[in-house]
C-alpha cells in the first residue's frame, strides 16, 4: 500500500464556480432536450405539433449557452459527456439519454457538435432531419452529413469527428480509469432494472438479458476491484429510489457473498435474485409507497403482501430457468428476521436460506440510508450499521452481519467524519485490512472551508513509527454540514 496522495487543496470555487457548475447543468439539459428531440423525430415529422415543445426548449438552452459561452461544444468522450471541457454527471435519470446519443454519434462518425451561434427552428429542422437520414453504413458517413448540412446552410451547428480532444482538462486516462467502468456498470444495471420493473408492472414481457448481464458486470467488477461499487451505493437518487435500491441491493448482496467465498456462478444467481427482491412492489400503487404519514391498515396490508405478489411475478418470468426458486424464495423471505419476526407472517418459523439472509441485510442497510417519505431524514451509513449492529442485532444472521462489517468497514462508503487535523472528509472506501481506517476525500479544511481536497489513506503510518499520519475523531451528519456526499462519490 502506497502512502496518502499529497493533499493540496482546490478551493471549490476554483474550476467549479458558480458560471462552470451552470454550464454543467445547461449543458445537461441540452443533452436531454436532444435526446428527446431526436427521439420525438424518429415518430413524428418534424412538422408535426409534437416536436413544437422540444424544439423550443431546445432552441431557448442553446441560446442560453451561447450567451453565456459564445461558441461551446457538445462532445462524447469514451463513454462520457462533455459540455466544453466539463464533464455532464451521469447519474440514474441521465443514463439511458446519454447512452442513447453516444450511440448516435458514434454510428455517423461523430464525437457531437460544435455550437457557433443562435439556432434558429427552420435550421434545427434541417439539421434533425439530415442527422436521421444518415446512411450509417456509408464509408464515411460524417462526411456525408456535413457536406448535406453545408448543401442545405446550416451554419450554426457544425459536426465533429470521433476525436478525443487536446485538452489539459479533459485527460483519457480518466475514460478508462476503474472507477469510470464501475459507474457505467452501475447506471447500466440501474437502467436495465427499471425497465424490467416497469415491464412487471404494466404486465408487459419482460426481458431478463439485460439484468443478467448487468449482474455479470457487477460480479466481475467485483471481483477485480469491489470497492469503486460498493462506494456508488452511498449516491442515493431520490427520483430513482426504487430502482437504484434494487441495485444498491445486489451490489451490497454480491460483495458479502464475495467476503463469504461464493463462487462466481453462485453470486451471479444471488445478485439477480437480490434484484428481483422488491419486484412485488411494482404492484404497489406510487401514492401509497410515498405517502408522508402513517399507513392506514389497508395500505400496510398491501406493503405487507409484496413479497407474496414478487413470488408471483418471478414465475411467470422467462428466461431465469434454474434461478427461479432461488429468486422466489428470496423474493418472500427478505423481510423476515432470524427472530421470527417480520413479514410474511407465518404459522412456524423456517429458516430463511442464505441467499434471503444475506439480502435481508444488504436490504436493510440500504433502506436505512436512503431519502424516504415517511422519515424526516435517513440515517447516515454509519449510523445505520451501529444501529444494525445493536438495536437490531437479533433480527440478523450473526455471522453474516460481522462479515457484512467487514465488507464495508465500521466507517462504510458516504460516511462524513471529523479528522484529528480538523479537517471534514467523506469516506470513499474502506481498507479490508483496517476496517477502522478507510480511505477519505477532504471536503473542508481546518477552517471549514469547502475544498476540493485529495483522497487521504487513513491507514497510513508515519514513516519509522507505528503513529498514523491520520485519524478519526467522529461521524458527522453531512445536512449539519452542508455537505452533499454525492458530489464527492461521482
Amino acid at each position: 500500500m502506497t502512502g496518502p496522495t499529497t493533499r493540496t487543496a482546490t478551493p471549490a470555487g476554483g474550476m467549479q464556480d458558480g458560471t462552470v457548475q451552470r454550464i454543467v447543468v445547461q449543458g445537461r439539459s441540452l443533452a436531454m432536450q436532444l435526446c428527446v428531440l431526436l427521439k420525438t423525430a424518429k415518430i413524428h415529422d418534424v412538422g408535426n405539433v409534437a416536436f413544437h415543445g422540444p424544439l423550443v426548449n431546445f432552441i431557448e438552452t442553446v441560446e442560453q449557452l451561447f450567451t453565456a459561452e459564445r461558441e461551446f461544444k457538445l462532445q462524447a468522450v469514451g463513454d462520457f459527456l462533455y459540455i466544453n471541457h466539463s464533464r455532464l454527471k451521469l447519474d440514474g435519470s441521465s443514463y439511458a439519454s446519454y447512452q442513447y446519443l453516444i450511440d448516435e454519434f458514434r454510428t455517423r462518425g461523430l464525437s457531437g457538435f460544435a455550437f457557433t451561434g443562435k439556432v434558429s427552428p427552420p435550421e434545427v429542422k434541417k439539421f434533425v432531419r439530415l442527422f436521421l437520414d444518415v446512411d450509417c453504413k456509408s464509408s464515411d458517413p460524417y462526411e456525408d452529413f456535413g457536406a448535406a448540412l453545408g448543401k442545405l446552410s446550416v451554419e450554426h451547428l457544425v459536426p465533429l469527428r470521433t476525436i478525443v480532444p487536446q485538452s489539459g482538462t479533459i485527460n483519457i486516462e480518466e475514460v478508462r480509469d476503474s472507477r469510470k467502468a464501475a459507474k457505467r456498470t452501475f447506471y447500466r444495471a440501474i437502467e436495465a432494472t427499471k425497465m424490467l420493473m416497469l415491464s412487471a408492472r404494466d404486465r408487459r414481457p419482460v426481458d431478463l438479458r439485460k439484468t443478467k448481464r448487468a449482474v455479470q458486470s457487477i460480479v466481475d467488477l467485483i471481483l477485480n476491484e469491489e470497492f469503486s461499487l460498493v462506494g456508488l451505493t452511498a449516491i442515493k437518487n431520490h427520483d430513482e429510489y426504487t430502482f437504484q435500491h434494487c441495485v444498491n441491493v445486489s451490489i451490497l448482496s454480491i460483495s458479502l457473498g464475495q467476503r463469504l467465498g461464493l463462487s462466481k456462478k453462485m453470486l451471479g444467481e444471488l445478485g439477480v435474485a437480490a434484484i428481483l427482491h422488491d419486484l412485488g412492489k411494482a404492484t404497489i400503487p406510487g401514492w401509497v409507497l410515498n405517502k408522508p404519514g402513517k399507513l392506514t391498515a389497508e395500505e400496510w396490508k398491501l406493503m405487507t403482501d409484496h413479497p407474496v405478489q414478487g413470488v408471483k411475478m418471478i414465475s411467470k418470468l422467462r428466461g431465469l430457468n434454474e434461478l427461479a426458486l432461488r429468486a422466489m424464495i428470496v423474493a418472500f423471505e427478505h423481510h423476515l428476521n432470524i427472530d421470527g419476526s417480520g413479514y410474511p407472517k407465518l404459522g412456524d418459523h423456517l429458516r430463511m436460506s442464505l441467499f434471503s439472509r444475506i439480502v435481508a441485510i444488504a436490504d436493510c442497510f440500504d433502506a436505512m440510508t436512503a431519502h424516504r417519505s415517511y422519515r424526516k431524514s435517513p440515517f447516515t451509513p454509519y449510523e445505520a450499521l451501529h444501529h444494525m449492529l445493536v438495536a437490531n442485532r437479533e433480527k440478523f444472521d450473526g455471522l453474516l452481519i460481522k462479515a457484512f462489517v467487514n465488507t464495508v468497514g465500521m466507517y462504510p462508503a458516504g460516511t462524513v467524519v471529523l479528522l484529528d487535523t480538523n479537517e471534514i472528509g467523506i469516506v470513499t472506501e474502506h481498507n479490508a485490512h483496517d476496517i477502522f481506517r478507510p480511505k477519505v476525500k477532504i471536503v473542508a479544511d481546518r477552517d471549514r472551508k469547502r475544498v476540493d481536497g485529495s483522497i487521504v489513506d487513513l491507514s497510513h503510518r508515519e514513516e519509522g513509527s507505528d503513529t498514523y499520519t491520520v485519524g478519526i475523531v467522529s461521524a458527522l451528519n453531512p445536512e449539519e454540514y452542508g455537505i452533499n456526499v454525492a458530489d464527492a462519490l461521482t
